[in-house]
């Protein structure tokens, strides 16, 4: 899962340092939240970016629901933070992305500094699903992931795409919201 602060460098550009980091942790905080709530693991925040693994290292059969769930609450949580800041304050808004399928996961970095983190095509995927499909305010998925949840989301294709470093073009998703009666 990535999820990204739309319009992060435009906002950067008004607040001075204290408050942009303000800004962000206050949008990273409900998020964070809402990932380790239903077993994600909150593996870094990449500027303006949040990244989070389902299934690893502990294995969840269902970590494609869980992702897509918290995915959804994090949209819903931040609808609600910004009634809450009120119209006279910059609101929060993310785009976000999921791709499923094998990754490597681990300690990662040089011998003096490592960090968990996973790598690989699927984390590549699901990096330019975020930067380059998704929109402000929407959640898309790729194959992988709906072939996972087609059961329990509305999810509405999207169309082809072709990504940096993939040879084929891919299918991405809209997800909706939860199918009635699915869960």
């Amino acid at each position: 899962l990535f999820a990204d602060i739309s319009g992060f460098t435009a906002i950067s550009s008004t607040l001075e340092p204290d408050a942009l980091r303000e800004f962000a942790n206050e949008c990273f905080e409900p998020l964070s939240i809402e990932i380790e709530q239903r077993g994600g693991t909150v593996v870094k925040y990449i500027g303006d970016c949040i990244m989070a693994v389902f299934g690893a290292p502990i294995e969840m059969p269902d970590h494609a629901i869980r992702c897509v769930r918290a995915a959804l609450e994090m949209h819903a949580k931040l609808e609600h933070v910004n009634k809450e800041r009120g119209h006279g304050n910059i609101q929060f808004n993310i785009r976000s992305a999921i791709n499923s399928g094998p990754v490597v996961a681990g300690d990662i970095g040089s011998p003096k500094r490592k960090d968990y983190s996973v790598l690989g095509d699927t984390v590549n995927t699901a990096s330019r699903l975020e930067a380059h499909v998704a929109q402000p305010g929407q959640l898309v998925i790729g194959e992988a992931t709906y072939l996972l949840v087609k059961d329990f989301f509305e999810v509405r294709p999207l169309g082809s795409f072709s990504l940096k470093g993939k040879k084929q073009q891919m299918n991405a998703y809209e997800v909706l919201g939860e199918k009635l009666g699915a869960f």
